[in-house]
C-alpha cells in the first residue's frame, strides 16, 4: 500500500543527489511513523537544488520504501504563481502512483494534492491554523487577507471530506475545522527520553535559577526563544519591547533568539535602541545544540502571536526551563494561566515576566510541573494516536471507493 505525504516543510538536495531535512525535523526517522502501517511513503514537499561546494550534512530521508517527489522551491505567493503549474504536474503523477494520500495541512501544497485525488482516500494531521497565522499583524503582505480566506475555506473542505483528521491541539481546530466522522488529536513533536532532565539535574538548575544576583547587571536574567525569524507572527518584537520594560523596573536580561530570517536585521536595531542585549546565534539544528541553549537559560518565552502547538515550547518544558507563553493555539493546555499574556500585549508579558522574576516563586515547582505536562506528548503516548488514524486511512484505501 502506497501513501503520498503532501506537506510544507523545506528539503535539501545534496550535489551526489541525496536529500535531506535542513533542520533534521522531517529526517529520516519521522517517516517511520508512516511506515509502520504502509508498505511505501512518497514524500512531496519543495526542495532546495544543489548549490556548488554544498555537501550533504544529514542523513539522506530516501532509501528502500522512501521516497522524494522533489517541489519547485518557491517562496511566496509571487513564487507559488509562478511556481505552480511546474507544482502540480510533479504532485499529479505522485498521486497517480498512491494508494493513499496524508495531507500534513494547511498550505497550498497540501491544498494541491488535494484537488489532485480524484477517489482516492485520504487523511489530514492539521498542524497549523491559517486563519490565525494569518491574522492581521501576524504576516505581512498585500496577499494575506486572501490567502486567509482561501487558506481557511480550503481546509474546512479538506476535513469535511477526509476518512480521518488529527489536530494538533484538542480545542479549538475540531471546532473551526470540523471533520466529517472520525478524528484524533497529537503533536508532530516526537518527544524521546534524551528530551527529558533528570530529576537531580532539573533540582540542580532550579537552584541555580532561583540565585539572588540574577537580574542585575553582572549577572543578567537569561532569556531564551527558538523559532523562525522570518515572519513577524513569532512576536519577538513584543519580546523586545517587554524586555525594554523590565529594564525601566531595573532587572536586566540578556536575550537570545534561536533561529533565523529576514527580521533578523530589524530585531537586532530595535534591540539595540531599546537597550535590550541581545544574541542572535542563527539557526542550530534540532535536538542536542537547541537543548544546550535552553539549559543555559532562566526562562523560556514564547511571545506568539499565533501557533498550534509549539515545538520550542514542548521542547523547554521537557527540560524543565520556567516558560511563559501567548494565549494563542494550543498554550493555554501546555500552560497554566499565571503565565500567560495576550498576544501583542508587551505590558502583559513584562508583568508576566517580573512575577516570574519575583523572589516567592518556585522554579523547581514550576519545572516538575512543566516537565510532567510534557511527557504527555512523548512518542510512547502519541505513538498509538498516529497509529490509529493511519490504520483508518489504510483500511479506507483497501476498501476502495464507497
Amino acid at each position: 500500500m502506497k501513501l503520498l505525504v503532501a506537506l510544507e516543510a523545506r528539503l535539501a538536495a545534496a550535489p551526489d543527489g541525496t536529500i535531506s531535512s535542513p533542520t533534521g525535523i522531517e529526517g529520516p526517522a519521522f517517516w517511520e511513523r508512516y511506515l509502520d502501517v504502509f508498505d511505501s511513503v512518497t514524500v512531496a514537499a519543495r526542495t532546495t537544488p544543489p548549490r556548488e561546494g554544498d555537501a550533504a550534512r544529514r542523513p539522506p530521508i530516501e532509501g528502500p520504501r522512501v521516497s522524494v517527489a522533489p517541489l519547485p522551491d518557491y517562496r511566496g505567493l509571487r513564487g507559488w504563481l509562478q511556481a505552480r503549474s511546474k507544482v502540480r504536474a510533479t504532485l499529479r503523477r505522485a498521486v497517480a502512483d498512491a494508494d493513499a494520500l496524508c495531507l500534513r495541512a494547511p498550505g497550498p501544497i497540501a491544498a494541491a494534492a488535494w484537488r489532485l485525488r480524484g477517489r482516492r482516500p485520504f487523511a489530514v494531521e492539521v498542524v497549523g491554523d491559517p486563519h490565525a497565522a494569518l491574522a492581521p499583524g501576524a504576516v505581512r503582505g498585500l496577499a494575506r487577507p486572501l490567502a486567509r480566506h482561501r487558506l481557511t475555506r480550503e481546509l474546512r473542505a479538506m476535513c469535511r471530506s477526509a476518512a480521518a483528521v488529527a489536530y494538533v491541539t484538542s480545542a479549538g481546530l475540531p471546532e473551526r475545522y470540523p471533520a466529517a466522522d472520525w478524528w484524533t488529536s497529537y503533536s508532530s513533536l516526537d518527544l524521546e527520553d534524551d528530551a527529558f532532565i533528570d530529576e537531580a539535574t532539573l533540582a540542580s538548575r532550579a537552584a541555580w535559577r532561583a540565585r539572588p544576583s540574577r537580574g542585575t547587571a553582572i549577572d543578567p536574567w537569561r532569556m531564551v526563544a527558538v523559532g523562525s525569524l522570518a515572519q513577524p507572527y513569532k512576536g519577538y518584537d513584543v519580546l523586545i519591547d517587554a524586555l525594554a520594560r523590565l529594564r525601566t523596573r531595573g532587572l536586566v536580561t540578556d536575550l537570545t533568539l534561536v533561529g533565523e530570517g529576514r527580521l533578523r536585521a530589524a530585531l537586532a536595531a530595535r534591540a539595540a535602541r531599546a537597550g535590550v542585549a541581545l544574541r542572535l546565534p542563527g539557526h542550530v539544528p534540532a535536538g542536542p545544540a537547541v537543548r544546550a541553549h535552553l539549559d543555559a537559560a532562566d526562562v523560556f518565552v514564547l511571545p506568539s502571536r499565533s501557533e498550534g502547538l509549539p515545538r520550542a515550547l514542548l521542547e523547554a518544558m521537557a527540560r524543565g526551563v520556567p516558560s511563559v507563553g501567548t494565549e494563542v493555539g494550543g498554550v493555554p493546555a501546555l500552560l497554566p494561566g499565571e503565565r500567560l499574556a495576550p498576544p501583542g500585549d508587551a505590558d502583559a508579558l513584562a508583568a508576566r515576566l517580573a512575577r516570574l522574576a519575583s523572589r516567592s516563586t518556585d522554579p523547581l515547582a514550576w519545572g516538575v510541573r512543566d516537565r510532567a505536562t510534557a511527557y504527555e506528548h512523548h512518542v510512547r503516548t502519541l505513538a498509538p494516536k498516529r497509529a490509529a488514524l493511519y490504520q483508518r486511512l489504510h483500511d479506507a484505501a483497501v476498501a476502495g471507493p464507497a
